[in-house]
C-alpha cells in the first residue's frame, strides 16, 4: 500500500512545484482551449494538462466510496476523470442504478415502469429525478476537489446491447433523444467543469455505427446537447472505435473541440502522431490505451495489455501534449475488492508521471518531427508503430527535451544536440519511483549518444531521458520507498 507520507508529500509537491502549471494556483473552470489550440487552459489562462484516471463506472459507489476514489487520484495528482451517467454497461458495479440505488428514468418505451432489468428499454424522455440530483452532486464534488469529469451522457458500447446505449437510443429515436440532450445540456448549463464525451467504442473503421438509425440516434443527442445557449461547459471530444482520433470520424469529428485517440492495441503514438498533425489543430490527448492490470495479470480483458503498460501512455503523452487518460482494470469498473489496486505499479507509475509533467514546461513541448520541431532522435529511435519506438519532444525554445525509451529497445540513443538552445545538463528519469540519475553535461553541437542505465528496480528497462538548459529547476520527485503490490 502508498504510505501516508507519500500521498503527503505528493499534496505537497502539488503546491510547490517550480514555475509551471501548478504556480497558477488551484484550477479554475471552464476550460478552454489555448491560443494555439494545442492544448487547454482555465478560466485563468493557466495551463490544464489532462492527467486523467477512467472511471467509467464511478456513479455507481455510495457518496463515502467515490470522494474516496477522488481522494486518491487527486493525492496521485490526476486532475480529471471519465465515467458514465447514466451508466448502461453491465461491465460496471451496479449499474444502471446510482450509487444510492436510484434509476436514471422512470418508464420503459412503450409505457411502464422502468425496473432497471436488461431486457428493459427504458424511456430516456422520462428522467427521474432523485438518480439526476445524485448526478448533480457528484459533479459539483469533482468540481470542489479541481477535477475536470470527462462525461458520457449516452456511451454507446462497442456492443451496444451488453456495453452501453446503442440499442437503446435507436429505439428511443431522434426526438427523444434530442429532448434528451437538450435536458442534459439544460440541467447542467451552469456547471464548469465538464467536458462533453460522444460516441463510445463506436463510429470509425474497427467499429462503424450500425446504421443510419444509430447515426441518426447520436446526431439527435449531439444537436439537443448543443441546443441551449449560455452554458459554461463547451468542450467535446469523443471515443470512437479502436485506432481512431476524435477529428477523423467523418459524420461528427468536426463537433470535436479535442481529438481523443484510442487504441486498444497499444499503437498509441502513430493514432497521437495522427491527431496532433491533423487540421484544423485541436488539442490532442490519449483517451484509451491497453489498461494496467486488464491483461493476465488481471482482469484478462486484453491481450495487448502486458506490462509495464506506461509505456503506452509515454508513446502517447510525448506525441501529443496535451494529456492522457488511463486506467485500470479493476478501477474502472469498481468490482469488489477494487481498492487494494489503488496501489498497483501501474497506479505508482502515473503518480510519477503526473508529479513529473506538472514540474516541466509540457505546453511548451512539441513532438519530434512535428509542428516544425526537428527529428530529435537521429538514431536508434525506430518507428511509431514498433515496439522499441522512442518517442520524443522538445520546446522551440531549446530549453527542455525528453525522450522514453521503452524496455524493447536494445542499446544507445542518439539525439540531435542542436536541438538545444545551449549547453544542457542530461539525467535519467526513473517512470517507477520518480528519481533522477545524473548523466552529465554536454553542448548544443552535433550529436550524443546516450546509453540507459538498465533495470529500473521492477525488471523492466524503460528510462526517461530528460536534458534541460537550467533555464527552469525541477522540484524533487517522490521518494523511491513506495510499495507496489
Amino acid at each position: 500500500m502508498i504510505s501516508r507520507p507519500f500521498v503527503a508529500l505528493l499534496a505537497i509537491l502539488a503546491g510547490c512545484l517550480v514555475g509551471h502549471a501548478s504556480s497558477a494556483g488551484p484550477v479554475v473552470f471552464p476550460l478552454h482551449q489555448s491560443s494555439s489550440n494545442r492544448y487547454l487552459v482555465d478560466a485563468n489562462g493557466a495551463p490544464f494538462p489532462i492527467l486523467g484516471r477512467a472511471s467509467w463506472g464511478i456513479i455507481g459507489l455510495s457518496a463515502s466510496a467515490y470522494q474516496a476514489a477522488l481522494a486518491d487520484a487527486t493525492s496521485k495528482g490526476f486532475n480529471a476523470i471519465e465515467f458514465r451517467a447514466p451508466d448502461g454497461s453491465q461491465q460496471d458495479c451496479c449499474v444502471p442504478q446510482d450509487g444510492a440505488g436510484h434509476l436514471p428514468f422512470l418508464s420503459k418505451v412503450g409505457g411502464g415502469a422502468y425496473t432497471g432489468s436488461f431486457s428493459e428499454t427504458p424511456d430516456f424522455s422520462t428522467p427521474n429525478e432523485a438518480y439526476w440530483s445524485y448526478v448533480d452532486t457528484f459533479i459539483d464534488y469533482c468540481a470542489s476537489q479541481g477535477i475536470a469529469v470527462l462525461w458520457f451522457p449516452a456511451y454507446i458500447g462497442y456492443d451496444s446491447s451488453l456495453q452501453g446505449w446503442g440499442n437503446v437510443m435507436v429505439a428511443n429515436g431522434a426526438t427523444k433523444m434530442q429532448s434528451y440532450g437538450a435536458f442534459v445540456a439544460n440541467r447542467y448549463k451552469d456547471r464548469k467543469n465538464i467536458i462533453w464525451m460522444l460516441g463510445g467504442d463506436r463510429g470509425t473503421s474497427d467499429n462503424p455505427f450500425s446504421g443510419s438509425a444509430e447515426i441518426n440516434a447520436e446526431s439527435a443527442l449531439i444537436t439537443g446537447l448543443k441546443s441551449v445557449v449560455g452554458q459554461q461547459s463547451t468542450q467535446y471530444t469523443a471515443e470512437w472505435a479502436s485506432n481512431s482520433y476524435g477529428d477523423e470520424q467523418t459524420n461528427f469529428g468536426s463537433q470535436l473541440t479535442l481529438n481523443g485517440v484510442y487504441s486498444f492495441e497499444g499503437n498509441t503514438a502513430t493514432w497521437a502522431r495522427n491527431g496532433y498533425s491533423d487540421s484544423p489543430t485541436k488539442p490532442t490527448f490519449l483517451l484509451e490505451e491497453p489498461y494496467d492490470e486488464e491483461g493476465s495479470d488481471g482482469t484478462s480483458k486484453n491481450g495487448s495489455a502486458t506490462q509495464p503498460v506506461r509505456r503506452f501512455v509515454w508513446w502517447a503523452l510525448l506525441n501529443s501534449g496535451a494529456g492522457y487518460m488511463a486506467g485500470n482494470g479493476y478501477l474502472i469498473h469498481f468490482f469488489n475488492g477494487y481498492t487494494a489496486h489503488f496501489s498497483s505499479q501501474g497506479q505508482i507509475d502515473l503518480a510519477m508521471l503526473n508529479t513529473l509533467w506538472k514540474s516541466i514546461p509540457w505546453h511548451e513541448l512539441v513532438p519530434s518531427g512535428l509542428g516544425g520541431m526537428k527529428t530529435i532522435v537521429v538514431s536508434g529511435g525506430s518507428a511509431p508503430s514498433n515496439s522499441d519506438y522512442v518517442p520524443a519532444a522538445a520546446t522551440p525554445s531549446g530549453t527542455w527535451l525528453l525522450a522514453y525509451v521503452p524496455p524493447a529497445h536494445s542499446g544507445s540513443i542518439t539525439v540531435d544536440m542542436t536541438v538545444m538552445s545551449g549547453p544542457s545538463t542530461a539525467r535519467w528519469w526513473n517512470p517507477t519511483n520518480g528519481t533522477f540519475s545524473a548523466i552529465g553535461s554536454f553542448p548544443n553541437t552535433g550529436t550524443h549518444s546516450f546509453t540507459p542505465p538498465g533495470d529500473n528496480g521492477t525488471g523492466f528497462d524503460d528510462w526517461v531521458l530528460v536534458l534541460d538548459t537550467g533555464a527552469t529547476a525541477v522540484a524533487p520527485l517522490p521518494p523511491t520507498n513506495v510499495t507496489a503490490l
